[in-house]
C-alpha cells in the first residue's frame, strides 16, 4: 500500500501556468474547461482490479487550448486510500495521423488508521507518448522517475477502435528481481455517451510461476481470472 504523500510543488507550479495563464489569452484563442464525473463497479487499472472490496468513484477538472495544450486534475479511491493525477500535455493531429506527449504525476493518499504506511512507497510520475492511425493507437507509459528509481517500468497498449467497440492489448514490463512482467487483453463498449461495459483478461508472465514460491505468492502476480466492468460518467462544460 502506498503511504502518505505531499504533493510536488513544481508540478502544481506547471499545471497553474498551463490552466490559468492560457485562460488570461481565451478572448482571442478559442478554449474550453470542462469537469467529468464517473462510477464504477471497480478500478480497472491495466488490466487489474484496484478496488478489490468497494465501487469506484472518479472525477476530473480540465483545461484544454485550441493550440492543442491541456492541463487537468483527476481524482478518485483506490483499495485503502486515495489517488490523485495531475497532468499537462500537447496533443494533435495531421492528416490522418494523431499524436499527444504528457506528463502525469500520480499522489496517494493512504488510510494509515486501518493499514501500516510504508515510508519506502513514493508517489510516481510518467511521460505518456502516443500515436495513432485510425483505427489503431500505440502507447507507452515510460517511468519518469528512472533511472534512480527502484521500481523502473514501462507500461505500453495498442488500441483498435471498431464503430462502439474498442479492443486493447497491454504488456506491463518492470525491472525488478522476480517481477512478473504480465499481458492483458480489455474489450470495452460504449452502450452510450454515458454508459460502458468492458471485460478485461491478464495473464503472469509464464517464467513467473518458477519465482512466485519464492517471491510469496501475492508477489508481483496479476488475477488471471475474467474482470467486467460498469462505468457511468458524465462530462459537464464550464463556462
Amino acid at each position: 500500500m502506498k503511504n502518505l504523500k505531499v504533493i510536488k510543488s513544481s508540478v502544481l507550479a506547471v499545471v497553474a501556468a498551463v490552466t490559468f495563464g492560457g485562460l488570461a489569452v481565451t478572448g482571442t484563442v478559442a478554449a474550453e474547461t470542462s469537469a467529468s464525473f464517473s462510477a464504477s463497479n471497480m478500478y480497472l487499472w491495466r488490466g487489474t482490479n484496484l478496488t478489490k472490496s468497494s465501487g469506484q468513484i472518479a472525477g476530473s477538472l480540465d483545461y484544454k487550448h485550441a493550440s492543442g495544450a491541456y492541463a487537468g486534475i483527476w481524482t478518485t479511491n483506490e483499495e485503502g486510500g486515495h489517488e490523485t493525477d495531475l497532468y499537462l500535455g500537447f496533443g494533435g493531429s495531421a492528416g490522418g495521423l494523431t499524436y499527444d506527449i504528457s506528463y502525469w504525476n500520480y499522489l496517494y493518499n493512504e488510510d494509515c488508521s486501518t493499514t501500516s504506511c510504508d515510508s519506502s512507497k513514493n508517489d510516481a510520475s510518467e511521460y505518456v507518448l502516443s500515436v495513432g492511425y485510425e483505427p489503431v493507437t500505440f502507447t507507452a507509459y515510460i517511468n519518469a522517475d528512472a533511472p534512480t528509481s527502484d521500481d523502473e517500468y514501462s507500461y505500453y497498449t495498442l488500441d483498435a477502435a471498431y464503430g462502439k467497440f474498442n479492443a486493447q492489448y497491454g504488456v506491463w514490463d518492470k525491472n525488478a528481481t522476480g517481477a512478473n512482467n504480465y499481458s492483458h487483453i480489455t474489450i470495452s463498449y460504449a452502450a452510450t455517451d454515458e454508459l460502458s461495459f468492458a471485460i478485461s483478461k491478464a495473464s503472469n508472465d509464464s517464467s513467473y510461476e518458477n519465482t512466485k514460491a519464492n517471491a510469496g505468492a501475492d508477489a508481483y502476480g496479476v488475477e488471471e481470472d475474467p474482470l467486467f466492468q460498469v462505468t457511468y460518467s458524465k462530462s459537464f462544460d464550464l463556462k
